[in-house]
């Protein structure tokens, strides 16, 4: 359905949404109205694990990423990710970081690639208990949780938005975006939801239209955006 002057809401960290804006508006070849206002802020949490004593760092996120390489700390370490954005990450970092899937279930299917013992940097909200099924398989790994994703209220802008006429697309990454996100609806705007996976559309309790995206990459989440705005 093609959403005539539709808005995207957009409401990953700042950054992320004008990388993502920009993309989409590349695409489409136009330029696109929308609203930033971030659900979640990252904050750190705690002190660096000594990574030396883990062939492998398994990575989830780029949030972890980030955290790690403030301190020079993935420069010539392995590291293994879901999604390729976030490899791309940490081999700007100095790691030789390699994907093993695009999502949670399809690296767990590789695991028999992985050179134990590995060490699992994540937040403290996270899915999929990573360690715990990579130890079940017989790949010894520990966790530590080195950030934190704040939840936060969204902006005056837009809950102006989300309780105007104008159509909006609200683009969600993670099923805890999704869940904080349902949280402040009914909206009264026309709204369509793109979700990264089933996980994310599982997540949206908010009787709205859920358009999941192909795969679970950003290219495939702006592909689906892009489609009905």
């Amino acid at each position: 359905m093609i959403k005539a002057h539709a808005t995207l809401l957009l409401t990953r960290p700042v950054a992320k949404s004008a990388e993502f804006l920009a993309l989409c508006e590349a695409r489409a070849e136009h330029r696109i109205p929308v609203v930033i206002s971030p659900l979640m802020r990252i904050a750190d949490v705690g002190d660096l694990p000594d990574l030396s004593r883990y062939r492998t760092i398994v990575v989830t996120s780029s949030n972890a990423v980030i955290r790690l390489a403030e301190t020079g700390a993935l420069r010539g370490r392995l590291v293994a990710t879901v999604g390729e954005v976030t490899a791309g990450l940490a081999r700007a970092a100095g790691a030789e970081a390699i994907t093993l899937g695009q999502d949670v279930t399809s690296f767990l299917t590789r695991a028999g690639e992985l050179e134990g013992p590995c060490l699992h940097c994540r937040g403290v909200h996270a899915r999929g208990d990573i360690a715990e099924r990579l130890n079940d398989l017989g790949i010894r790994t520990d966790e530590a949780v080195i950030y934190d994703q704040i939840a936060q209220p969204l902006s005056v802008a837009a809950r102006g938005l989300l309780g105007g006429s104008t159509p909006i697309v609200a683009p969600l990454f993670s099923p805890r975006a999704a869940a904080l996100f349902t949280r402040v609806l009914p909206a009264a705007a026309p709204l369509t939801i793109i979700a990264m996976s089933s996980a994310v559309a599982d997540a949206c309790s908010s009787g709205k239209q859920v358009v999941v995206a192909k795969e679970p990459t950003v290219s495939a989440m702006c592909d689906a955006t892009i489609s009905v705005i």
